[in-house]
């Protein structure tokens, strides 16, 4: 009798929670909401060597149901990318303990009659514990906050794109 009552209890909180949470107005993120006139998209990179936030970018806004590169339409001109590594802190013996790592990108938005609709300079920044005696296990961590730091911006410049009014 009681595994029933503990059977029955279970499952009625568990309808309940989900009940409530669908009343709060709790979702899954999906894809972003894109106007039509903002679906083809021309993507401008600086000059010099392949960007590693190109491919992000690509991707994102592929993901989301727009053409990069498809022709003429809104243009995203990348001007300006930066990475930086400062000592954050020192230990009792001068060593450095943290890092501080800064990804900066600057970017502007130009509708299909080439006036500039949007202009913004984004910056990301973290910090980590520095060991030298793991020196590898440091390097392979900041090789993947840079990836998540990039991950990050191309997420925010497809949120500042997807929120144009056309």
């Amino acid at each position: 009798m009681t595994y029933g009552l503990n059977r029955f209890s279970a499952t009625l909180f568990l309808i309940v929670s989900c009940l409530m949470l669908s009343a709060c107005g709790f979702h899954l993120r999906g894809s972003a909401d894109i106007a039509e006139p903002l679906r083809q998209l021309t993507l401008v990179m600086p000059d010099r060597s392949r960007s590693s936030l190109e491919p992000l970018l690509r991707r994102q806004f592929e993901a989301n149901g727009i053409r990069v590169n498809g022709g003429p339409g809104y243009q995203l001109e990348i001007n300006s990318e930066s990475r930086s590594r400062r000592e954050a802190s020192l230990g009792a013996n001068a060593d450095i303990d943290e890092y501080e790592l800064t990804r900066k990108v600057s970017f502007l938005v130009r509708n299909p009659q080439g006036e500039i609709v949007l202009e913004r300079k984004l910056t990301i920044e973290r910090t980590y514990d520095y060991d030298a005696d793991r020196e590898t296990a440091s390097s392979v961590q900041e090789t993947q906050l840079y990836s998540e730091m990039e991950q990050q911006l191309a997420s925010q410049i497809l949120r500042f794109y997807a929120n144009i009014k056309p």
